[in-house]
């Protein structure tokens, strides 16, 4: 067109429009350029209406849209939506403006789409629509569609043997989201068994399968009461995996994964895992891969609670389903008499830091137990320390792999000694015994003896001014405090015998059966207060547990806090009480499964519960 201008001695047509007094200048060449002008802008003016129709094969039952163009739309157009009575219709019509710029000059254009789904396979004809503008009718044409199958799609290369989690995250008009929900977004727990015996692991899985938008908080643990607890997998080791679920594709996350060790003989449930759960559909056919998000203890925001524009959100809860698992105790046949729970294959080793010492200088004893099985529950084993030599409570080192089912690895016990008399002496050796599941029988294994040589060298130059270790000045305040006491105990008999007078027999004190032994319950605990990782709380759980059942005679699926605070009740223990114990319980609980607390905490809390469980064993039980 600018051609025709140029002929006419004008720059371009757009000059003109720009200058009209150059239009004006020249009547006859303005006559002619006006005769142009109009041919061109009804040219422009054209109406055209399209029928598009996405390219290639559609799926047979898998959405498709059809969009119909109107070039050089008019406000008032009047547009006839055609007949898709061949098709099922999912929704439409979606109308969209917009404008665009070719040689030709600006185009308004308008966009009016429908999403339908064709049933079968075959070729169809998609209709034209029409449009009435300024009393004229504009059509489209129809246009042609292949459709196949899903086998023929994948067949050729079209679509992916796998199918696509996205599609599931389509909500259909008129389709129940919550029966949607239903089958694409559950919980499962698995356990590799359902009956053992005291000792022996039980691993217990939760996942969560989904097939769709979700974002999922855990509202509550399971309790594992009557089990010492080893974690394998949490939430936070994002472990996740594709599973097949009745011919259809999950996307699968381990929730959590555990080792259960039994503590005592009975029926005992695994409690449901709670979990509450926002899914997000489209309602449009918007392209969106699946995804899934779990999350504990998160308060959704304002802006999750709400759907936004073209999505639907839904909330939905769910758990698992309760799992018994019977322990059978362990045979009484073969039990030997220092048996004191390990439940696995051990061995077990022992050697010293130096065999040479001197007199009051400190010496280390390492006894190693390696193996498979409970080391949660495994104790330090006994030491029959020569009566020259005084042994302290030992330290406790774990190398552990969780990712075995029972554990794998070592427990390293060192034990701190000392002597104040020079000689050669003898450790004899050290058993552990232990219940095999394998072949159902007790076995037990030993360290040798060890000889450790104490001599007099070093204690003439202690004398001689050297600085003595911590350990020796407890030593010696211990034989100082000791002397004393055995003086004063004997003061008290010569003068008690002199001014004794006939008194009148008392009678004897007698222990009730059912008070327990606090200090020896919470000796593994004690033990274990500078172990790294969880088992020291692990251990002062197993202990209030064990308190309880011997205390309360509670048992199997009635040990958990509801019948423990029952008990307490019954027995007049305090509130106070009552709530203490719960609490250290559920501090427990944190620092085992989320090791929130500080290894400078576990001293006062072991404290606090020796005082509170002695405090519950010393009251007498109601008739």
């Amino acid at each position: 067109m600018n051609y025709w201008f140029r002929l006419l001695g004008h720059r371009s047509f757009y000059e003109l429009l720009a200058n009209p007094v150059l239009l004006l200048g020249d009547m006859k060449k303005g006559i002619l350029i006006i005769s142009i002008l109009l041919l061109v802008l009804a040219a422009n003016a054209q109406v055209v209406l399209k029928t598009i129709v996405t390219e290639g094969p559609v799926i047979a039952g898998e959405p498709f849209v059809v969009q119909y163009v109107l070039e050089n739309a008019e406000p008032e157009d009047d547009f006839f939506q055609p007949d898709f009575r061949q098709f099922r219709f999912v929704s439409g019509p979606n109308t969209y403006t917009g404008a665009s710029f070719g040689a030709d000059g600006p185009k308004r254009l308008k966009n009016i789409t429908f999403t339908l789904v064709a049933l079968k396979e075959g070729h169809y004809i998609v209709p034209g629509a029409s449009v009435k503008l300024h009393g004229q009718v504009f059509k489209s044409e129809p246009a042609p569609l292949e459709v196949i199958s899903r086998a023929a799609a994948v067949q050729k290369g079209i679509l992916s043997e796998k199918p696509s989690l996205a599609t599931d995250s389509y909500l259909q008009p008129g389709e129940d989201p919550y029966e949607k929900i239903r089958h694409n977004l559950f919980m499962k727990v698995m356990v590799d068994k359902k009956a053992c015996v005291v000792g022996q692991p039980v691993t217990a899985t939760f996942k969560l399968y989904s097939r769709l938008n979700s974002k999922s908080d855990i509202v509550k643990n399971p309790g594992f009461y009557g089990f010492a607890i080893q974690d394998m997998i949490n939430l936070a080791d994002n472990v996740s995996a594709t599973e097949t679920v009745n011919g259809k594709k999950f996307q699968v996350h381990t929730v959590r994964k555990v080792q259960l060790y039994p503590l005592q003989a009975g029926l005992f449930t695994i409690d449901p895992m709670e979990v509450q759960s926002r899914v997000e559909f489209s309602t449009s056919m918007v392209s969106k891969k699946s995804e899934q998000e779990i999350v504990e203890g998160v308060i959704p925001t304002e802006d999750e609670l709400f759907s936004k524009p073209g999505f639907k959100v839904c909330e939905t809860s769910m758990h698992t389903e309760p799992v018994a698992i019977k322990v059978n105790p362990l045979p009484e046949h073969g039990r030997p008499a220092e048996f004191s729970g390990a439940t696995g294959k051990f061995t077990i080793a022992a050697s010293l830091e130096k065999q040479e010492l001197a007199r009051n200088e400190e010496g280390d004893l390492v006894v190693t137990i390696e193996g498979k099985g409970n080391f949660p529950q495994l104790v330090a084993p006994v030491v029959s320390w020569p009566k020259a030599m005084e042994g302290f409570e030992p330290e406790v080192k774990d190398s552990l792999n969780k990712e075995l089912s029972p554990l794998e690895g070592r427990r390293v016990f060192t034990f701190r000694f000392i002597s104040n008399q020079a000689g050669t002496y003898t450790i004899p050796a050290i058993n552990l015994s232990f219940f095999d599941p394998d072949s159902n029988r007790y076995k037990t294994t030993s360290t040798k003896p060890i000889t450790v040589e104490i001599t007099e060298a070093a204690a003439r130059k202690l004398q001689a001014g050297a600085k003595k270790e911590p350990v020796l000045k407890k030593s010696v305040l211990l034989w100082i405090i000791t002397g004393v006491a055995i003086l004063a105990a004997t003061l008290f008999v010569v003068i008690r015998r002199k001014n004794r007078k006939p008194v009148q027999a008392e009678p004897v004190k007698i222990t009730p059966a059912n008070k327990p032994q606090v200090t020896g319950l919470l000796q593994p605990a004690s033990i274990l207060q500078e172990a790294e990782g969880h088992s020291f709380y692990a251990a002062l759980r197993t202990a209030i547990w064990q308190f309880s059942s011997q205390k309360f005679k509670l048992s199997g699926s009635s040990m958990n806090k509801r019948s423990l605070q029952e008990e307490l009740q019954q027995a007049n223990i305090t509130y106070a009480d009552q709530q203490e114990l719960l609490r250290i319980l559920d501090a427990c609980e944190e620092g085992l499964f989320t090791g929130a607390l500080e290894t400078g905490n576990r001293k006062e809390l072991l404290e606090e519960t020796r005082h509170l469980l002695q405090k519950i064993a010393d009251t007498p039980l109601p008739e």
